[in-house]
């Protein structure tokens, strides 16, 4: 049985804030802040490690590898979920129109937009996307869809299997932005017959910032041309070959040159915490909260924006508030930290939350409802 008290402890931010913001970024544990002083420990005396350091890259590349069921061969770290998806857009560029969904986080989409696809946004149908609504706008010309595993505006939770399979039969190319699920939700890129996959480590993972990682699917490796390439793109690095393009096989060829080595040492550390729990383990406690803060958010009669409905729920919870803005700054004051999304309040329960915290949120609306706050 989890210790969920004991992985809570190596969390010191939880002793100063009620902490439900994971869906903005999250605070990191203790283990991975070491992670992260032991690389600035050996350079503050001379960056002499090199060696050293890229064998340990490799290894939080296979932990990344494994975490979504892929090969390392197909990963690739970036700083970002925005620069994974402008990569994956300028590889597709010229490939067809792009089908996504009505309320993605903009790094979703501008991308795309920026390479001058033609995007169809699906509307939700009762806080859905389902296949049914997806595939009124898939046409002749459909070639790609793009999607978050799951929604950072409501907590909808796609079903990427189902997804996959039908992207299959439709000959899509399918594309997910997996910032809000990876670590806490389980993704098989291979059951899920995905092509393209980008996520930020900084939110679910627990991870300081500037981190991401991107996976491709090895069918595309002779099927696209690389937007970029640098020093460190080459089979020979330290041939410093500056006339032949000898490029590596696999997706570290997008690793274009000097590298956040703290942060991929943090990520490595981070992913040891979660899949030592078990990523299924870590999805039914956060099912469990989510459930039970769903259900105290009932009882204060207020109006949820996110599907109640298990199979598309995650753990991201959005309410809609009179005067939601005020709200936000006077749950700061009793240090809850919860997030402000399109005038929406925003909720997003983590690893080291426990029914306490859900607890002293609404014990706090409450009582600015009672104040005729909301």
């Amino acid at each position: 049985m989890t210790d969920w008290n004991s992985i809570r402890k190596q969390f010191p931010a939880l002793k100063k804030f009620t902490y439900l913001n994971s869906a903005s970024e999250s605070p990191i544990s203790i283990k991975a802040a070491e992670e992260g002083k032991k690389y600035y420990d050996t350079v503050l005396y001379g960056n002499v490690d090199w060696d050293e350091w890229c064998k340990k890259i490799d290894k939080v590349r296979e932990k990344v590898a494994k975490l979504i069921n892929a090969d390392k061969e197909e990963i690739a770290f970036i700083p970002n979920t925005s620069f994974g998806m402008n990569f994956v857009a300028q590889m597709l560029r010229g490939k067809g129109e792009v089908v996504t969904m009505d309320d993605e986080f903009t790094t979703t989409t501008l991308p795309w937009v920026n390479q001058s696809f033609k995007l169809n946004f699906v509307k939700p149908k009762n806080l859905i996307y389902s296949i049914e609504e997806i595939d009124k706008l898939v046409n002749r010309k459909t070639k790609i869809l793009v999607t978050s595993h799951i929604q950072s505006f409501t907590g909808f939770k796609q079903d990427l299997v189902k997804l996959g399979n039908y992207c299959r039969s439709k000959k899509l190319t399918f594309v997910v932005n997996a910032t809000q699920s990876i670590g806490v939700t389980p993704i098989d890129v291979k059951k899920s017959r995905i092509d393209f996959l980008v996520f930020s480590s900084v939110k679910w993972l627990n991870t300081s910032e500037g981190l991401g990682a991107i996976y491709i699917n090895k069918k595309w490796f002779n099927k696209i041309k690389w937007p970029m390439v640098g020093w460190m793109s080459i089979e020979s690095v330290r041939g410093y070959d500056n006339k032949n393009l000898n490029l590596k096989k696999n997706v570290s060829v997008l690793e274009l040159g000097a590298m956040n080595l703290h942060s991929i040492f943090v990520m490595g550390k981070a992913i040891e915490l979660n899949t030592s729990i078990g990523i299924k383990n870590i999805e039914k406690r956060l099912q469990e909260l989510t459930g039970y803060l769903i259900d105290k958010l009932k009882k204060l009669n207020v109006q949820i924006l996110s599907s109640l409905e298990e199979k598309y729920r995650s753990s991201v919870v959005v309410v809609k508030l009179k005067n939601s803005e005020r709200i936000i700054k006077e749950l700061a004051k009793k240090g809850i930290v919860v997030s402000l999304r399109l005038s929406r309040i925003r909720i997003s329960l983590n690893i080291f939350n426990n029914k306490k915290d859900i607890d002293r949120l609404v014990i706090e609306l409450n009582n600015m409802k009672e104040k005729g706050i909301f």
